[in-house]
C-alpha cells in the first residue's frame, strides 16, 4: 500500500480529500520510526506537522496538576492523528506523545502542506475544527472539577 493510500482509505481524518491532495501531503510526509517508550512530541514544544500513526501505537501522557505526574489519558493506533489543535490554532503541544510500541511509524506532515490542504477545502477544514472542539470537549469533561 502507498503511503496516498493509506491516508485516503486508513486515515478517517483526511477523508474526503482529493487523490491530488492525499498524494501531495504523501509526497511531503516524512516517516519517523520511535522505539517503546521514545518520546514523539513534549508538551509545551512547537508543533512541526500533523502526526499520523502509520504503524504501532502511542500514549498521550498530560499533567492534571503541576505537582502530580503525567497521567495517560489515551492511546492513539494506525489511521489516528495528533497535532491539528496546535497547528489550527497557533499554539504548542497540549500533551506528551510517546511511543507505546517498538518500531511504531509516524507520517508527519509538514504544517504548510497541512495547512494548504486546509486552505483549499472548506469541508475539510470544518471537520478538523469539529475535531478539535470535540476533542476540548472530551478533555474537559475527563478533568475533575476544581472546588
Amino acid at each position: 500500500m502507498t503511503v496516498t493510500e493509506f491516508l485516503k482509505t486508513l486515515v478517517p481524518f483526511l477523508s474526503g480529500l482529493s487523490e491530488e491532495q492525499a498524494h501531495a501531503l504523501a509526497v511531503a510526509a516524512q516517516q519517523i520510526s520511535f522505539t517503546k517508550g521514545q518520546t514523539v512530541l513534549f508538551k509545551g514544544v512547537t508543533v512541526d506537522g500533523l502526526h499520523i500513526v502509520a504503524s504501532g501505537k502511542v500514549s498521550v501522557y498530560v499533567r492534571p496538576e503541576k505537582s502530580k505526574p503525567p497521567v495517560m489519558v489515551a492511546q492513539l493506533g494506525p489511521g489516528e492523528i495528533f497535532g491539528e489543535t496546535s497547528i489550527l490554532e497557533m499554539g504548542t503541544a497540549g500533551a506528551t506523545i510517546k511511543a507505546a510500541e517498538d518500531d511504531t511509524l509516524i507520517f508527519l506532515i509538514p504544517q504548510d502542506a497541512f495547512r494548504g490542504i486546509l486552505d483549499q477545502n472548506a469541508e475539510f477544514r470544518e471537520r478538523a475544527l469539529a475535531l478539535i472542539e470535540a476533542r476540548k470537549k472530551n478533555s474537559a469533561q475527563a478533568k475533575p472539577s476544581a472546588r
